[in-house]
C-alpha cells in the first residue's frame, strides 16, 4: 500500500559514510511502500547525487525555495528524514533558523507535529562541541521529533527505517 502523503527526505552537508549513497536509503523507504521527495541544503547539493535522487523518486530535488506565483507547492508531508544531517543543520534546526529551504521545511514539519526523524552525521570533534549536544537535547524534547544516533557515526539504513516506522506507530 502506498502512503497517500510523501516522506521528505532531507540531506545536508554530511557524507553517508559507509552506508553507501542516500539512493540506497531511498530505495529501502520506497520498499516500505512510501513516496519520498528529496530536498537539500545548498550545501548538501554537493555531497549527494542530486540527479540519481531525483531519477530515482521521480520528483527534482528542491534545494532552494521557489518564488511565489513560480513552480508548485509541496503537497503534506506525513513524515521527515533529516538524513544525513549535518553539524551546522542540526543546530539550525534547534534554533528554529531557517535560512534554507530544507531546514525551513524541517521547522515547519515540526511546527506542524509532523514526526521527524533528526539523524546526525559529524566528525568527533564537532560532535564534542557543546553546542550539538544542546542541539541534540533541545530536538529530542520536541513532541513530534526524536533523534537517532549511530555508534561513531551514521546507523546503518536499515535501522533508519526501522525507527521511522517506529516513530509513526508511536505517534499514532
Amino acid at each position: 500500500m502506498t502512503h497517500q502523503s510523501p516522506l521528505y527526505l532531507l540531506v545536508s552537508g554530511a557524507s553517508a559514510g559507509d552506508n553507501g549513497p542516500v539512493t540506497e536509503l531511498v530505495r529501502l523507504l520506497q520498499d516500505q511502500s512510501w513516496r519520498v521527495m528529496v530536498l537539500s541544503t545548498p550545501t548538501g547539493a554537493r555531497f549527494h547525487d542530486l540527479e540519481a535522487l531525483s531519477d530515482l523518486t521521480g520528483e527534482p530535488v528542491r534545494v532552494e525555495f521557489r518564488l511565489p506565483g513560480s513552480g508548485y507547492s509541496l503537497p503534506p508531508g506525513a513524515a521527515v528524514i533529516a538524513c544525513p544531517w549535518s553539524f551546522n543543520s542540526t543546530n539550525k534546526l534547534a534554533l528554529g533558523l531557517a535560512d534554507n529551504f530544507a531546514v525551513a521545511l524541517a521547522c515547519e514539519m515540526i511546527g506542524r507535529s509532523v514526526p521527524t526523524l533528526v539523524v546526525p552525521k559529524t566528525g568527533a570533534p564537532l560532535a564534542a562541541h557543546p553546542a550539538f549536544e544542546r542541539s541534540l537535547r533541545e530536538l529530542d524534547q520536541m513532541p513530534s521529533v526524536s533523534v537517532l544516533r549511530g555508534e561513531g557515526g551514521l546507523p546503518p539504513w536499515q535501522e533508519v527505517v526501522e525507527a521511522l516506522s517506529s516513530r509513526i506507530r508511536g505517534s499514532g
